[in-house]
C-alpha cells in the first residue's frame, strides 16, 4: 500500500431496529477495512477485519443480521471517508475467517446494503407499463413488493449535481415473481437512451443507487491519472495491469460482431428474421477482424412478441408502439459488450472522492524514438497503447495500519473511444 497518514477514528457496531443488542466499539482492534462498489453490482459492500481482545463475537454469539456499521476515516483533522448506519444502512451479513485463541479472536465482518437483504425477500407480482426509468424508480422506492429504499436514486430524476438521465422508451412486462434487482438488471439492455443508443447500468455507490445510460456515463469529464517512475505533479498511478483486450472468441460467442434474432408474433401468427451487425453502429475505429466475419451471425436468438403482455391499456388499440418492442433492441447486446472490450487495473493513492461509474483518463509514458530528446511524453486516445479514457467498473478502498490505497478496475470501448 502507499504510505499515507489516514486514521480510522470510528468503527462501531450499531444494533438494528428492534434488536436487543448493545453498540460495540471496534476501532482499537481494527486491522483493515475493505470497501467495494461496481457498475455490475446492485449494492455496495464492506469487510472489516479486526482483532477482538474482548472476544465479543464469540461471547455475544454474533453471526449476522444484528448490527449496522459506522465508520469514519480521517486525513489529518478532516473526515475523508464516512459510512453512517442511519444513511447507508450497511448490515452485518456474515462473520468469516474467525480464529479463536485464549486471549483474542481475529475475524472478518462482511457488511452489505440492507437493500440486498430486502431484495431476497421481495417478489414483483404485478404488471408494469410506461417509461423504463419511471418503472425502475417505482420498483426502488414506491412499489409495495419492491425495495422501498430511502436512499437517493440517480438517473431517473435529478439528484444534487447529477443531471436527469431518463430512458426514452417505454416497456411493458409482468413481474412474474422476479426479485426487484434482477428485474432492473433485466431492463438495462432494453432501455434506450437516444434514437441510436441502447444500454443502461444499474448499481449502487456511496452516494446512492444509479440507473444511468452508458451514453451519458461516457460523456462525463474524466479525472486525469498518470504513471511515472519519478515524483510528478497531479494524480499518479502506483501500479497497472492490462487484464484483457478484445477477446475475439468470446465476442463471437456473444454475438457482438453479428447476430440474428428470430421473432414470433403469437397474435398475428407471423415470423420475422432480423439480422444486425456491428457495422450498423458506425464505429469511429475499425474492427481488426477477418474480412467479412461481421457479416456472418455468430449468435442466434429466439423471441416471442407477446402483445398481450405489451398491452398498455384495456382497449385493444392501446398497445405498445412497435418501436419500443424487443425486436428493435438486439443492438443493445453489441453496445453492452463493446463497453467491456478492454479492461485495465490500476492502483492509486487513496482517493475516496472517486465512485464506480465515473470516468478517468490514464496516461502511460511513451518510449521516445532514438535520438529524440525532450520532455517525457504520454500516450492518449489517439495512440495505440493503453492510455486513454476509461469508465470505473469496480472500485476498492483499502485502509489499515495508517496506510491507504484505492484499486480501480477500468473498462473502455476501444472502437468508439
Amino acid at each position: 500500500m502507499a504510505e499515507t497518514k489516514y486514521l480510522i477514528s470510528k468503527c462501531s457496531l450499531m444494533p438494528t431496529e428492534g434488536s436487543t443488542k448493545e453498540p460495540h466499539d471496534l476501532v482499537r482492534g481494527i486491522a483493515a477495512i475493505d470497501y467495494y462498489e461496481g457498475v455490475e453490482n446492485p449494492t455496495i459492500a464492506l469487510v472489516v477485519t479486526f482483532i477482538d481482545v474482548d472476544q465479543v463475537i464469540g461471547r455475544e454469539g454474533i453471526t449476522g443480521g444484528e448490527y449496522y456499521i459506522d465508520v469514519t476515516i480521517k486525513d489529518g483533522d478532516e473526515d475523508e471517508f464516512k459510512i453512517e448506519s442511519k444513511k447507508h444502512k450497511l448490515i452485518l451479513n456474515s462473520v468469516k475467517n474467525m480464529t479463536t485463541e485464549s486471549n483474542k479472536q481475529v475475524a472478518s465482518l462482511e457488511f452489505v446494503s440492507v437493500e440486498a437483504i430486502t431484495n431476497e425477500t421481495s417478489r414483483l407480482n404485478k404488471k408494469f407499463t410506461g417509461n423504463v426509468s419511471q418503472t425502475v424508480l417505482d420498483i426502488l422506492t414506491e412499489d409495495e413488493k419492491g425495495i422501498k429504499t430511502k436512499k437517493k436514486v440517480f438517473g431517473p430524476k435529478k439528484e444534487d449535481e447529477v443531471e436527469e438521465d431518463r430512458a426514452t422508451n417505454s416497456y411493458s412486462f409482468v413481474g412474474n415473481l422476479r426479485r426487484p434487482f434482477d428485474t432492473i438488471q433485466w431492463l438495462c439492455p432494453k432501455s434506450q437512451s437516444s434514437k441510436e443508443s441502447f444500454g443502461f447500468l444499474f448499481y449502487e455507490t456511496l452516494d446512492g443507487f444509479h440507473f444511468r445510460s452508458i451514453e451519458q456515463l461516457l460523456k462525463q469529464e474524466a479525472v486525469p491519472y498518470q504513471q511515472a517512475d519519478r515524483p510528478v505533479e497531479g494524480n499518479k498511478i502506483l501500479e497497472n495491469n492490462l487484464n484483457e483486450s478484445n477477446d475475439i472468441g468470446m465476442n463471437l460467442r456473444q454475438g457482438m460482431y453479428a447476430n440474428r434474432t428470430l421473432y414470433i408474433d403469437i397474435e398475428n401468427h407471423t415470423f420475422q428474421e432480423v439480422n444486425f451487425d456491428v457495422t450498423q453502429l458506425k464505429l469511429k475505429k475499425p474492427l481488426k477482424l477477418l474480412d467479412g466475419i461481421e457479416k456472418h451471425p455468430s449468435r442466434l436468438m429466439f423471441r416471442v412478441n407477446d402483445f398481450g403482455v405489451a398491452q398498455v391499456g384495456a382497449a385493444k388499440s392501446e398497445v405498445q408502439p412497435e418501436s419500443e418492442l424487443a425486436v428493435y433492441q438486439n443492438k443493445s447486446y453489441i453496445r453492452n459488450n463493446l463497453l467491456f472490450s478492454q479492461s485495465l487495473s490500476i492502483s492509486i493513492p487513496l482517493n475516496t472522492t472517486l465512485r464506480a461509474g465515473l470516468m478517468v483518463e490514464v496516461k502511460f509514458p511513451v518510449k521516445k524514438e532514438e535520438g529524440n530528446e525532450g520532455a517525457e511524453t504520454y500516450g492518449s486516445d489517439k495512440t495505440n497503447d493503453a492510455s486513454g479514457k476509461y469508465l470505473i467498473s469496480n472500485l476498492r478502498h483499502l485502509v489499515g495500519g495508517g496506510m491507504g490505497e484505492t484499486q480501480l478496475e477500468l473498462i473502455r470501448d476501444v472502437f468508439t473511444a
